[in-house]
């Protein structure tokens, strides 16, 4: 731990010069921070450890290795490693916080080292984190991850030096090792252009983030994925066509039956139903149900308020809203991927509003840690693109929408309405 002061009594932070802008030579401060920020904020997701420890902390506890059999076999997106980052970094003077090419650098053990500071270069990630044991890949071919960390957002500080604190907290603007989960996880970074002004929050669990108003870039339109955009700047975008998906007003249902998936013991020749609904003219007695329900393989049934639900695809389903001077609408998105470059919401001069994204719901294998599901039945929405897109009542200022995406799969936005050129 003696590498963390080695350097506490320098002289308060001062801006980069040209020479380290254009060299990309991280100096001690933002070494510094780099390692102290990684060290102290995420620790290896372990089995047995609760509360979870920093790498940090463990060091300074002279905790034995950890092995590959102790480990969860988690993961962590190495775009919210970066959010975390730049968000301690928030309030920070710009001099200390490095551009992502240098992030990156940091991430794989190679930042340059410092030649006009020999006694700024701090262990690198890899030597916190062997890649051994926390690789670096890609899931899916979708988004990059660092495998078994674990974000630790308030830390156990006893075991750091004070000098060491002091200077953290001088370099940050910080004045406690506390961060907010969600909001730590959803920050963006100074080489996003979406820093600021971005028109919609993505809220995660048990946490209502306040919307925000747009900018007055675009005279047109205003993306929801302003927010979502910024995950990884090297990742790969394959664009595909989106599928529209168009709701459906069905007739209510009382009961329902989904033919199971085909199993071994359904290997004879007979020919077979795909999904059906059983109606019965009366309602049945409760043992009677029981026979009916007992009678299929795998299936199921729904009764009460589950089953008044519409016929049709459950993405898409929305209220609109109306008041002197704005609209709202809600538009039900259960199983979309809120997190990807993928996901856009556009909301035009005359009203219109477009979505596109990816749901990833329906799959007919379920992969959870270190278990395989063959789901035997496949009601969500089939994993793919969608779009869907509506029309408000009225002209509307596309500069003026908020939104917010829900964990509970609600995207909810307000837009004001706009004058009637026509």
């Amino acid at each position: 731990m003696d590498g963390l002061s080695q350097a506490a009594d320098c002289n308060p932070v001062t801006k980069l010069d040209t020479s380290n802008a254009q060299t990309g030579i991280a100096d001690d401060d933002q070494r510094f921070l780099l390692y102290f920020i990684t060290g102290t904020y995420f620790g290896p997701d372990l089995k047995e450890e609760r509360p979870q420890k920093s790498v940090l902390q463990r060091i300074a506890e002279g905790l034995p290795p950890y092995t590959s059999d102790q480990l969860v076999g988690s993961h962590v997106k190495t775009v919210e490693v970066e959010r975390v980052y730049y968000y301690v970094l928030r309030k920070a003077d710009q001099s200390a916080v490095v551009k992502l090419p240098l992030l990156h650098q940091f991430f794989q053990g190679n930042l340059p080292k410092n030649e006009k500071e020999p006694n700024a270069n701090y262990p690198q990630f890899p030597d916190l984190f062997p890649s051994i044991l926390h690789p670096h890949s890609r899931f899916k071919n979708r988004y990059k991850i660092i495998e078994n960390i674990v974000f630790i957002n308030n830390p156990e500080i006893c075991y750091i030096k004070p000098e060491d604190i002091e200077r953290f907290e001088r370099l940050t603007g910080l004045e406690d090792f506390v961060l907010d989960r969600d909001a730590a996880r959803l920050h963006t970074s100074p080489d996003s252009s979406v820093l600021h002004n971005v028109a919609v929050h993505v809220s995660e669990p048990d946490t209502e983030l306040p919307s925000i108003r747009s900018s007055r870039k675009s005279k047109k339109s205003k993306h929801i994925n302003d927010i979502l955009a910024f995950s990884d700047p090297l990742q790969d975008v394959h664009v595909v066509e989106p599928v529209s998906s168009v709701p459906y007003n069905g007739t209510p249902m009382l009961y329902s039956y989904m033919a199971s998936m085909p199993t071994e013991d359904d290997s004879d020749p007979v020919e077979k139903v795909g999904p059906a609904m059983i109606f019965l003219p009366s309602v049945p007695a409760k043992k009677e149900w029981s026979n009916i329900v007992a009678a299929t393989k795998s299936g199921f049934a729904l009764t009460g308020s589950a089953a008044m639900g519409k016929v049709g695809p459950i993405i898409g389903l929305m209220d609109i809203g109306e008041c002197e001077d704005s609209y709202l609408f809600r538009v039900s998105l259960p199983g979309v991927e809120r997190d990807e470059r993928g996901f856009s919401c556009e909301v035009e001069n005359d009203g219109k509003v477009s979505i596109r994204g990816v749901t990833t719901t329906g799959e007919k294998t379920v992969y959870r840690y270190s278990q395989v599901f063959e789901m035997q039945t496949q009601n969500l929405c089939p994993p793919g693109h969608f779009s869907i897109s509506f029309k408000l009542p009225g002209p509307v200022d596309p500069q003026q929408f908020s939104g917010n995406f829900g964990t509970d799969g609600i995207l909810e936005g307000i837009v004001m309405k706009g004058r009637d050129t026509s």
